[in-house]
């Protein structure tokens, strides 16, 4: 799910200020609208003491303005809550290409970590050793196909099924989940080992009272194609390029700062000339990250289901909403791959699939369940989340099956 943090909403509340701040010299009048979330360390909470409100204040000292925080919890539609709807300006961080806003150049990468008690004896080293089919493994999870963190779906992709959810989000009720509910499970042994992205593990692993030790995981992973390490950024809207170039600027002058920041939140740092990989990190609402594939033919294998869904979208779904879910075709028309999509509407699963069975007739869309059972309906769903998500390229699909047969 890593790190996808802002929230938006609407332009009734374009200021001024915002629109100083994005043309013009920097003066001690001016803001710098950032979007926070209020209960999410160590990113970030509402007094303030996250590593990401740390760095807003040096990039505001920077610019001369000052720091003017919008709070909006990261869950599901948080783009479209905050930055994309025009309530803050600046994301303080954000995986490099997360396509909904424009990204500036990295300033640090991390990846994912097994997290175990220092004494339990464990000699992981990856996914593919075998001990972790025997042990309690805990994952931060959404809940939703698709939007579960990478290590998920890479154990899913090896048959290791049977995980420990996590909620990914810090909660004032003391009863809700906490991000570091994860790694307090471990510490009393209630898991064996938790994957963890690493600024989240850094953090609370050095609170600890319990030794606990950390253990990289690569890059990326080769069996399911999910990338783990990730390099992230700040962000703007994709038309406010002055601030974005503004940005880099800070980046480069005060790194040394921001380094000397992450560092002292304990965050586990990569080399930043590794390649950047688009998506999203630990399960935030944009946390559906693609596989990694390099290749036309791989960029189109999928699953059977997937294989299905497309071809029930090009039956039934393609003649309004365009080819291969993009560039719909008639106004009322919405694009799918947009209503899916976390910084879109973030439709819910159930949502869609009671829509496609009972239509919209005051959008024109007729009811689709003479044609089409709950089964279709839930394959069509998984193409069009493929779609949305990124991971799978316009284009006749391949499946996975066809695949094994010729081999």
């Amino acid at each position: 799910m890593i790190p996808t943090r802002a929230r938006l909403a609407c332009a009734l509340l374009f200021g001024a200020a915002a629109v100083a701040l994005m043309a013009g010299a920097p003066n001690g009048d001016q803001e710098l609208r950032v979007c926070a979330d209020p209960f999410d360390l160590p990113f970030s909470n509402d007094q303030e003491q996250g590593f990401e409100n740390k760095i807003a204040h040096v990039v505001a000292q920077d610019l001369n303005a000052r720091v003017v925080n919008y709070w909006w919890p990261s869950r599901r539609g948080v783009l479209r809550n905050s930055i994309l709807g025009g309530f803050c300006d600046v994301m303080i961080q954000a995986p490099v290409g997360l396509d909904p806003v424009a990204t500036t150049k990295p300033y640090y990468r991390s990846t994912y970590y097994f997290v175990f008690r220092a004494d339990r004896g464990l000699r992981l080293r990856s996914l593919d050793d075998t001990i972790l089919k025997h042990l309690k493994i805990g994952v931060n999870i959404i809940g939703y196909d698709y939007t579960n963190t990478p290590p998920a779906h890479a154990l899913g992709s090896r048959g290791i099924v049977g995980l420990v959810g996590f909620g990914n989000f810090l909660n004032p009720d003391p009863k809700a989940d906490h991000p570091d509910d994860i790694i307090r499970a471990v510490a009393k042994d209630s898991i064996d080992v938790a994957i963890v992205w690493g600024p989240l593990a850094g953090y609370w692993v050095k609170r600890s009272p319990t030794a606990l030790a950390m253990v990289a995981l690569p890059d990326s992973d080769p069996v399911s194609g999910m990338p783990f390490a990730f390099s992230m950024a700040m962000a703007v809207r994709h038309r406010d390029k002055e601030l974005r170039a503004r940005l880099d600027s800070v980046i480069d002058r005060r790194r040394s700062e921001i380094t000397a920041i992450l560092q002292e939140y304990s965050v586990p740092l990569l080399d930043l000339g590794a390649p950047a990989t688009p998506g999203a990190p630990h399960g935030t609402p944009s946390g559906s990250v693609a596989p990694t594939r390099d290749t036309v033919r791989d960029s189109l294998l999928v699953s059977d289901s997937i294989y299905q869904g497309w071809k029930w979208f090009h039956v039934y779904c393609f003649r309004c909403h365009g080819e291969d879910a993009q560039h719909p075709v008639i106004a009322t028309a919405p694009d799918l791959r947009w209503v899916l999509s976390k910084s879109g509407m973030a439709y819910p699963r159930d949502s869609f699939e009671y829509t496609v069975l009972n239509g919209r007739p005051d959008k024109g869309m007729p009811s689709w369940k003479v044609l089409l059972d709950t089964a279709a309906v839930k394959e069509l769903y998984q193409y069009v989340k493929a779609r949305s998500d990124g991971w799978l390229k316009p284009g006749r699909p391949h499946r996975e099956s066809d695949l094994k047969k010729s081999q």
